[in-house]
């Protein structure tokens, strides 16, 4: 059936298209939650410069395909929202490569108040670079694509156990040793469970966890960040999009990673921690509790998402790298 696009110029529209963008992401690979709506319309509005250009697909009246774009008034592109995202994507089920095609064949066709169109945090094996064997067809369609950045990730073994034992000795006593401080500290790990702890109440405990941890300039100590976790928080953690893991001591949360799912993996987005906990190192207590998390939700990958850091190393066994997509009209 013949695919018919157009372009939603309005929030109130792409509010208006919740149900079926939901739908269409879980048929999807995308990130549950970078590539939700309710984070496009949250990272619209925390961005003034940010004006809505989301293209869609449709076979019929059935939705196919959607390029969540925005026109950013400053650069005079149009791109990804791509606020506090670490994967992009356009969103349509993977083996759709018409529709993701036609999607970006008329954003490129059809640009109205852009010169360009960069695509920023790309992988290698997303939608958009699968849809360029298509596009290359197009001999005026000129793009480039370079990496930008590094992503660890634990490609996940049978078991917990069997993770353990995939490390050596020195990291394993460490380990045992980290959850003796802990044990002795009071300190107890577990998942926060939306149907318990209010999501109302998510937003504000990460970022003063979050603020009371960071030593240099957060990006969360901006206003319009601290407007977008309030925004986007509650909604994906009742949904188990976002997911929490924590250090409690009593009935006190003093450590806390926030976690993005995908169809297949469970990636770390940000976290933080009480100085009080500093010499338990609660990071390391908290990725060993992600990593429990990430079994138990019989995910294939622990994903450290963008940024080399070197503690990650000893976590992983794989890495991928994302970069920019970029057409100049």
């Amino acid at each position: 059936m013949q695919l018919d696009f157009q372009v939603l110029t309005e929030l109130q529209e792409v509010v208006a298209l919740r149900s079926e963008w939901e739908s269409l992401l879980a048929q999807s690979t995308c990130n549950r939650g970078f590539a939700s709506v309710h984070w496009f319309v949250a990272g619209c509005r925390a961005n003034p410069s940010f004006r809505p250009h989301v293209v869609v697909a449709r076979r019929g009246k059935t939705l196919a395909g959607i390029l969540p774009l925005v026109l950013n008034e400053d650069s005079n592109e149009a791109t990804f929202a791509n606020y506090l995202t670490d994967y992009n994507d356009a969103i349509a089920p993977r083996d759709d490569l018409d529709s993701i095609a036609g999607l970006l064949q008329f954003a490129l066709a059809q640009a109205n108040g852009y010169a360009n169109i960069t695509l920023k945090h790309v992988r290698h094996d997303s939608n958009c670079l699968h849809a360029m064997s298509l596009l290359r067809q197009e001999s005026h369609f000129k793009h480039t694509f370079r990496e930008t950045h590094l992503c660890y990730y634990l490609q996940l073994p049978a078991t917990h156990h069997d993770f353990l034992r995939s490390k050596d000795s020195r990291f394993r006593k460490r380990l045992k040793r980290l959850q003796a401080l802990a044990g002795n500290a009071n300190l107890t790990a577990c998942e926060l469970d939306p149907a318990k702890f209010p999501a109302s109440r998510l937003a504000d405990l990460f970022l003063s966890l979050h603020l009371q941890r960071r030593k240099v300039k957060s990006c969360f100590e901006l206003a319009s960040a601290q407007n977008f976790v309030a925004e986007v928080m509650p909604p994906l953690f009742e949904k188990r999009i976002i997911r929490a893991c924590v250090l409690m001591n009593s009935d006190k949360v003093v450590a806390i990673d926030v976690y993005t799912t995908s169809h297949n993996s469970l990636g770390v987005w940000n976290g933080g921690f009480l100085d009080e906990v500093e010499h338990c190192s609660p990071g390391k207590l908290l990725i060993n509790e992600g990593i429990k998390l990430a079994f138990a939700v019989q995910a294939e990958e622990f994903d450290f998402l963008r940024g080399p850091e070197v503690y990650k190393e000893s976590w992983v066994n794989n890495s991928r790298s994302i970069g920019q997509l970029e057409f100049v009209l």
